[in-house]
């Protein structure tokens, strides 16, 4: 029985006894008071006053009077609607201790064993490499692998790429036209980055035909409303020479011609390599690897499914719909009048398939906040048609990633790559470490190794510390600071404790420890944070946001330091206290190690 249950079991009887009300445990929450002056622990008392149909406040007021404190909760004190414990510390420094070292995986949960969960991030598209928006996606997903991984489930990491249509037969007609038969590796340029270059290179020759199309029209967008410049733009890409060149190839491409097919094949190559670099720079691992050149014909027996259900309807155009306005979402196209397919005919395809194939309890897609509408679309539409698990469908819908001086624009080449990104980072995180006044001595390879943890672990935290669904504006410099809410600060606390267990040279065993001993605030403040580590795992994965476990770990890492301040490790009063304290200083290195590596950030050493 863990240390919150024997808490709550004292609660749980003294409730019966004195209210005549049986709860289950996981009935009886126990939250940490604003203040540790209103106790250790706190009870609120709404749902049982629901229960008993009395008034919160007296349900608080008549379990304080009556409470029979024992070695646990060693007395109560009501405070309005709740109950606030005061607990034996030495039975909380016992417990605690005793659990987190004795426990295999600590914080890790079992709720969700038996469960399979599907979990859909990044979907890149092979006319790019990947910038930081694709980098919070990156990020996000595998944090919440992770996540969803210590609670129990097993996940299936997927990963859909985006390698056909239009935009991938720019980059392949402009290396025809402008690329001299160069390769990534002729001209030392790493795959992703390579094709990238050309994607740039088509649109800025796109804008230089649009550019003489506006003068020779005499066209001025700025005197133009916003349907006006959409019907100038449209009319001059039906024009374009380059346009039409392009749609020429996709029609190649889709009749399997095979010169089109070997160029697509070949390019395609060179940037799955260029992704396969960078997921492995950031540790991002997938179970399944989607393609969309071989899903996006699927959809169409849905389709016809939908239509014998008379859930879509046929327009006079022979175009096929589905109509939510009842779900505030209007009509929607989901077969175009030639037959062919939209982004949803392949997304709804897409759903039945993995759910036949792996016959998930859950399923959660990681996209950006741009799509939540098609998302709404796609999950009304599949419940709509009848299939049960769509109940089960989730989208983790998240904000956009800016920059001081604004958004970034792919078209023009104005982005934050994200291979470039992690290289300033690390070297960001080598100059800051390098003026630091407390130098540890160490190799260069060490140097290297913590540069490299520190810059990653500062990018990620900060992708990671903001609820999914608020946009961010990320500053390379802010995001590697050793003080405040920041990744490197959590490190840097790991490694003083490290630094703090290497001088005592031998970490005592729990069977080793007296604690027969006066318990400080402070460290009674640092024992009750380390026991809600599961409950911050758990809450992180139901609630979607890895800012929980964030939000934790910066807690902890405070409230260890403070501690820290006011009380000496390897100076203490005692030999018992320095062995209670160094066991302490241990569990919490464990943890924020722990906590660290579910956000694919690594715990240095030394820093």
């Amino acid at each position: 029985m863990s240390t919150l249950e024997q808490i709550k079991l004292v609660l749980q009887k003294n409730i019966s006894e004195i209210l005549n009300q049986q709860l289950e445990l996981d009935q009886i929450g126990l939250d940490l008071p604003p203040n540790e002056m209103f106790g250790d622990y706190a009870f609120s008392c709404f749902e049982l006053a629901k229960i008993l149909k009395i008034n919160p406040q007296e349900v608080a007021e008549k379990l304080n009077n009556k409470f029979i404190a024992d070695q646990t909760i060693l007395a109560t004190k009501n405070a309005g609607p709740y109950l606030n414990l005061e607990l034996n510390p030495q039975f909380l420094a016992k417990e605690t201790l005793q659990e987190i070292s004795q426990t295999k995986n600590f914080g890790q949960n079992t709720f969700g064993h038996g469960k399979k969960v599907l979990i859909e991030f990044s979907g890149p598209n092979t006319n790019k490499p990947q910038h930081l928006g694709h980098v919070r996606n990156d990020i996000l997903g595998q944090a919440m692998v992770n996540l969803y991984r210590a609670c129990g489930f097993e996940v299936i990491a997927c990963n859909i790429i985006n390698d056909r249509g239009i935009h991938i037969v720019k980059s392949m007609l402009a290396y025809q036209k402008w690329g001299d038969n160069q390769t990534p590796e002729s001209s030392k340029i790493k795959g992703d980055h390579f094709v990238g270059n050309f994607y740039v290179k088509f649109e800025q020759a796109l804008k230089a035909e649009r550019d003489d199309y506006y003068q020779k029209n005499k066209i001025d967008l700025t005197k133009l409303k916003a349907q006006e410049q959409r019907q100038a733009e449209d009319a001059f890409l039906q024009q374009s020479p380059l346009m039409q060149e392009a749609h020429e190839m996709l029609k190649k491409w889709e009749a399997e011609d095979p010169e089109t097919r070997n160029l697509w094949s070949k390019m395609n190559s060179w940037v799955y390599q260029g992704f396969e670099e960078t997921y492995q720079a950031l540790g991002i691992k997938f179970d399944q690897v989607y393609y969309e050149s071989q899903t996006y014909l699927l959809g169409k027996e849905i389709i016809k499914l939908g239509l014998e259900k008379k859930v879509f309807f046929q327009k006079e155009d022979n175009s096929i719909w589905i109509d939510l306005s009842s779900e505030n979402l209007d009509q929607k196209l989901v077969l175009r009048a030639d037959g062919t397919s939209v982004y949803i005919t392949q997304d709804l395809g897409m759903a039945k398939q993995r759910h036949d194939q792996y016959k998930f309890d859950q399923m959660i897609y990681v996209v950006a906040n741009e799509q939540n509408y098609h998302f709404q679309v796609l999950f009304a539409t599949l419940k709509a048609i009848g299939f049960p698990w769509a109940e089960n469908l989730h989208h983790l819908s998240y904000g956009m990633v800016n920059l001081p001086d604004g958004k970034m624009k792919s078209r023009e080449g104005k982005v934050v790559d994200a291979d470039d990104l992690i290289l300033e980072m690390k070297n960001k995180a080598s100059e800051v470490m390098a003026k630091a006044t407390k130098q540890v001595a160490s190799s260069v390879e060490q140097k290297i190794k913590s540069s490299e943890q520190v810059g990653l672990g500062a990018l990620k935290f900060f992708c990671l510390s903001t609820s999914p669904q608020k946009d961010i504006t990320f500053n390379p410099t802010e995001s590697i600071s050793f003080d405040g809410y920041t990744g490197p600060f959590i490190q840097y606390t790991h490694a003083r404790i490290n630094n703090i267990l290497t001088k005592a040279e031998k970490i005592p065993q729990f069977a080793d420890l007296n604690f027969n001993l006066e318990i400080s605030a402070e460290e009674k403040k640092l024992l009750k944070i380390l026991l809600n580590f599961p409950d911050s795992i758990k809450n992180s994965a139901l609630d979607h946001n890895p800012a929980t476990l964030t939000q934790y770990l910066f807690d902890l890492a405070k409230t260890f330091n403070n501690f820290y301040q006011q009380h000496s490790v390897l100076q203490a009063e005692s030999p018992d206290l320095q062995q209670f304290r160094l066991f302490l200083a241990n569990a919490t290195k464990q943890i924020l190690s722990s906590g660290l590596e579910l956000l694919g950030i690594e715990a240095p050493e030394t820093m």
